[in-house]
């Protein structure tokens, strides 16, 4: 049975993850890797290679010839990447061009400039400004976009609200709560959607192909609260027996996660998305297969931590923001941090969104205090 549309383009971004990595691990002379709270790359400066960098902000206004990866809690790419550029940040500003595809992990994410590629973002909201165009395809798995620069191939993925205000060459194919095209939408090929509303559609708007709205496959499989009861429970019974055994680690862990730092998001990134590099190294060495064997049990074994102190770290926070910013971990930080991963939970995309943040902040947080330990 052939892939649909939305299905080879998944493919091609996990393909394009794993090549990521095993390009990293076979990186030439060539590479410059950079670190630092601050990453800059002047408007004289130019990388004839790779350029892997993390950092709390990354501002890149030269140029790197070939491609771009890059963690942070801010990216700026203000000068050009000739060939790919994989992004994951908080927030992520496009203002150059980019000579192949573009992949970006961002809560918040502005493309400016001519993209020669595909662009695939997953995360909060995105916008293509109108100076911007996309020669290949657009793969969008976030709440919100906007689309006003012009898609020289097909508009794919599941978006909360989509608004296309730009000429598209291709199909739009998209799964969403809300479509809107707008005054500048040109679709020269079909407009098929998922949705249980119709589209919002200006009079100056046009579609070449034909217009299908197709009401979701399982119409009550919408997360609810009974669904999510059981890995809740799951959930709260872990953080408890945690916190009952140990309380003095978990709270090292939240008061870890809930400083004003970028490092234990930038751990957590570095650690989550770089690690395997290491595995697959050693793993291929023969030698060091074993040694593989128990990193990977012990990545797996922070992973799952992160993932049950991670409602500890959000209750934590929100009793922060709501009541005393110097309150101490209690059972009533656990009890509002379930609450809070239920209603995330229920939200779609944003809330997924939300939650791998989470992780990500949380697993930095207990990999940090394990290299402190280890220092110590």
């Amino acid at each position: 049975m052939p892939m649909t549309g939305l299905q080879r383009h998944s493919f091609l971004f996990f393909v394009t993850i794993v090549l990521t990595i095993a390009l990293t691990s076979v990186a030439q002379a060539s590479t410059v890797v950079r670190t630092g709270e601050a990453v800059s790359l002047t408007e004289e400066q130019f990388v004839e290679g790779d350029l892997y960098a993390i950092a709390g902000k990354i501002n890149i206004s030269g140029s790197v010839s070939e491609d771009l990866v890059a963690a942070a809690g801010q990216i700026v790419v203000n000068g050009s990447v000739e060939d790919n550029a994989f992004l994951v940040a908080l927030k992520t500003d496009i203002h150059g061009s980019v000579g192949d595809d573009l992949r970006i992990i961002s809560g918040d994410a502005t493309i400016a400039e001519p993209i020669m590629g595909d662009v695939l973002v997953i995360g909060g909201s995105v916008h293509i400004l109108s100076t911007a165009s996309v020669t290949g395809d657009v793969l969008l798995f976030v709440g919100e976009a906007t689309i006003e620069g012009s898609v020289g191939g097909d508009v794919l993925g599941t978006v909360g609200t989509l608004r296309i205000d730009a000429p598209i060459a291709g199909d739009v194919d998209v799964t969403v709560d809300q479509l809107v095209l707008g005054d500048r939408a040109n679709v020269t090929g079909s407009v098929r959607y998922v949705s249980e509303q119709l589209l919002t559609q200006s009079l100056s708007a046009t579609v070449a192909g034909e217009m299908v709205r197709s009401d979701p496959v399982l119409p009550g499989s919408k997360p609810t609260i009974k669904a999510a009861l059981v890995p809740l429970l799951i959930l709260l019974f872990s953080v408890l027996v945690w916190y009952l055994v140990s309380r003095r680690s978990l709270a090292l862990v939240v008061n870890r996660a809930v400083t004003k730092s970028f490092r234990p998001f930038l751990l957590g990134v570095a650690v989550i998305f770089f690690l395997p590099i290491a595995f697959t190294l050693l793993f291929v060495s023969m030698i060091g297969t074993l040694v593989s064997f128990a990193l990977i049990l012990g990545y797996l074994l922070l992973l799952i931590l992160g993932a049950i102190a991670m409602s500890a770290v959000l209750g934590q926070f929100l009793l922060n923001v709501f009541n005393r910013p110097n309150q101490q971990l209690s059972l009533l930080s656990v009890v509002v941090g379930v609450v809070g991963i239920a209603f995330f939970m229920l939200m779609p995309i944003i809330g997924q969104v939300a939650l791998l943040l989470l992780l990500i902040i949380t697993f930095g947080s207990i990999v940090d205090l394990v290299i402190k330990s280890a220092r110590s």
